[in-house]
C-alpha cells in the first residue's frame, strides 16, 4: 500500500516536471518576437534641374495617304507590269483595261461625225438655201464632235496611271484578267498581296482594286492613351517614337489628333491619339512602337526628391537639415504633427525600384509615388548625404510646381542648396527569450540616384505588371 502511494507521488512530480518544461520549451521556441524600429533618414540638397513631364503610349505605324487603283472600264487588263514593294511616281502607267467596245464607239462617233458635216455641206450648198435647216446641221455636226471626244477620253483612260507616288504593297490582278470598272477583276492569272506574301489566285472577282499604293512619307503611329492621362495630351506636342524592330533609332513626331470618343474593355477606356513622324525613313507598315509625348516642360526648376514631401491635412511639407542645437528642440505639437505626417506618408508614398518605363497614378488624391532606376539624379551626383534621424530635422512648409514621378518642383519654402531629409526604409530588430538576432535590410551596393528613384535597394522592386501608362521624368543638369 505504501509502495503505491510512494509511486503515485512520483508519477505526480514528473508529470509536473514534463509541463513546467514543456511551458518553458514552448516560450523558448514558439514566442512571437518584438519588432521595434526606428525611422532613419538620408540628406540631399534642393537643386536646379529641367523637368519633363512625359505620357508613353504604344502603336502600329499605318499610312495616312493609301489609294486602292482600279481599272476606268471594263475590259482585259494588259501591260501589268509593276509587283509588290516596286516604287512608282505619280502618272505613271501602271496597266491597260483594253476594250474592244470602246474602240468601236470611237470608229462609231468618228464615222456619224463625218456624216453630219456632209449633211451640214451639203445643205449650205444646195440651190434654195434653208437656214433653219443649216442651223439644225451645225447642231448635229457639234454633237457628233463632243460624242467622239468623249469616245477617245474612254479610249485614253484605259491606260491607268499612278494617282500618288508610293510603294505597291498589294497587285490583286494578273495580265489577261477581265476588269470591270470601279474596281473588280476576275480572270484565271494570280495576285500578290502584301511585301512578300505568296501568289493568290484572282480566278474570282476581286472589290480591293487591281492594286494599291501606299504614301511611305504619310506614315503616322496611332497609340492608345489611358483616360487618367488622355487630358495632358494636346495638338501640336512634340513626340518621340522608337520602333521595336529599329535599334538604336529615335524618330521626332507631333501630336496630330486626339480622339473625343474612347474606348472601353476590361472596365479601362482609353483614347486614340495620333502622331506624325516627321522622316519615317525605314519605317514599314505595322510596326510597333513606343511613343513619349512630352506634355509639360520646365527649365532650372528647383526640385527635390519626391519621397522628400510629407502631405498632411491638404498641406505640404518637407523636413529640412537642422543648422543648431536649437532646432532640434522642437516644439511637442510639431513632433505630433511631424510624426502624423511622416505615418501618413508611409500610407500615401510608395517608394519602389524599377527600371521600366511607366508608373500609376492616385486615383483618390493620395500620393502614389514610384522611382524609376535609371542611375541618374542626385545619387550619382553625389548630392546625397548622411544618414541621420528625425531628431536632427524639421518641418517646413511648401508650395509646390510641376511634378513628375521622381521629381517635385519646390516655389516656396526650400532654397537652392538646402539640405533635405527623406525617409529610408525602416530596420528592424527582432528578439526572443532565448537569442537575440538583429537583422537589416541589405542595401545592395548603397543607394541608387535618385533620377533611378530608391532603384539601388538590392535591385528595388519591380513595377507591377500592366500599368497605365502615366510616365514623367526628369533631366538632370549638371
Amino acid at each position: 500500500m505504501k509502495s503505491k502511494v510512494i509511486k503515485g507521488i512520483v508519477a505526480g512530480i514528473i508529470a509536473v516536471a514534463v509541463g513546467v518544461g514543456g511551458y518553458f520549451g514552448y516560450k523558448t521556441f514558439f514566442a512571437k518576437p518584438a519588432v521595434a524600429s526606428t525611422a532613419q533618414y538620408y540628406t540631399v540638397s534642393a537643386r536646379k534641374m529641367n523637368l519633363n513631364v512625359t505620357v508613353q503610349g504604344t502603336g502600329t505605324a499605318y499610312a495616312a495617304t493609301t489609294k486602292q487603283v482600279s481599272a476606268n472600264n471594263s475590259g482585259t487588263i494588259k501591260d501589268l507590269n509593276v509587283k509588290v514593294g516596286d516604287t512608282v511616281t505619280a502618272g505613271q502607267k501602271l496597266f491597260v483595261s483594253d476594250s474592244d467596245t470602246l474602240r468601236k464607239a470611237v470608229t462609231t462617233a468618228q464615222n456619224n461625225l463625218e456624216k453630219q458635216n456632209l449633211t451640214l455641206t451639203s445643205d449650205e450648198n444646195a440651190t434654195k438655201v434653208d437656214d433653219n435647216k443649216v442651223a439644225m446641221d451645225k447642231l448635229n455636226v457639234a454633237d457628233a464632235q463632243s460624242q467622239l471626244n468623249d469616245a477617245y477620253t474612254q479610249l485614253n483612260n484605259m491606260t491607268v496611271k499612278a494617282p500618288i507616288a508610293g510603294v505597291v504593297t498589294a497587285v490583286n490582278a494578273s495580265n489577261g484578267d477581265n476588269a470591270q470598272s470601279g474596281g473588280s477583276s476576275s480572270g484565271s492569272g494570280s495576285g500578290s498581296s502584301g511585301a512578300g506574301s505568296s501568289s493568290s489566285s484572282s480566278s474570282g472577282s476581286s472589290s480591293g482594286g487591281v492594286l494599291t499604293i501606299v504614301d511611305m512619307n504619310s506614315i503616322k503611329i496611332k497609340l492608345s492613351i489611358d483616360e487618367l492621362d488622355i487630358e495632358k495630351v494636346k495638338n501640336g506636342q512634340t513626340a518621340q517614337i522608337k520602333f521595336d524592330a529599329i535599334k538604336d533609332k529615335t524618330y521626332d513626331g507631333t501630336v496630330e489628333s486626339v480622339a473625343t470618343v474612347g474606348t472601353t474593355s476590361n472596365n479601362v477606356t482609353t483614347y486614340d491619339v495620333v502622331v506624325g513622324i516627321k522622316d519615317p525613313t525605314g519605317i514599314k507598315l505595322g510596326m510597333n512602337g513606343n511613343v513619349t509625348v512630352s506634355v509639360e516642360s520646365k527649365q532650372d526648376a528647383l526640385v527635390i526628391p519626391s519621397e522628400a514631401l510629407v502631405e498632411t491635412n491638404g498641406q505640404k511639407f518637407v523636413r529640412v537639415e537642422s543648422t543648431s542645437a536649437s532646432s532640434s528642440g522642437q516644439s511637442s505639437s510639431e513632433n505630433q504633427q511631424s510624426q502624423g505626417s511622416n505615418s501618413q506618408n508611409s500610407n500615401n508614398s510608395n517608394s519602389q525600384g524599377n527600371s521600366g518605363n511607366s508608373g500609376t497614378s492616385s486615383e483618390k488624391g493620395q500620393r502614389n509615388r514610384q522611382s524609376y532606376g535609371n542611375g541618374t539624379g542626385y545619387g550619382n551626383s553625389g548630392f546625397r548625404g548622411m544618414t541621420t534621424t528625425a531628431s536632427s530635422g524639421r518641418l517646413v512648409q511648401v508650395k509646390t510646381g510641376l511634378e513628375t514621378q521622381n521629381y517635385i518642383e519646390v516655389t516656396e519654402g526650400v532654397t537652392e542648396g538646402e539640405k533635405v531629409l527623406v525617409q529610408l526604409p525602416q530596420t528592424s530588430t527582432t528578439t526572443t527569450s532565448s537569442n537575440r538576432n538583429s537583422q537589416s535590410s541589405a542595401f545592395g551596393g548603397g543607394m541608387g540616384g535618385f533620377g533611378g528613384g530608391m532603384g539601388g535597394f538590392g535591385g528595388g522592386m519591380g513595377a507591377p505588371s500592366g500599368q497605365r501608362s502615366n510616365s514623367s521624368s526628369g533631366g538632370g543638369k549638371n
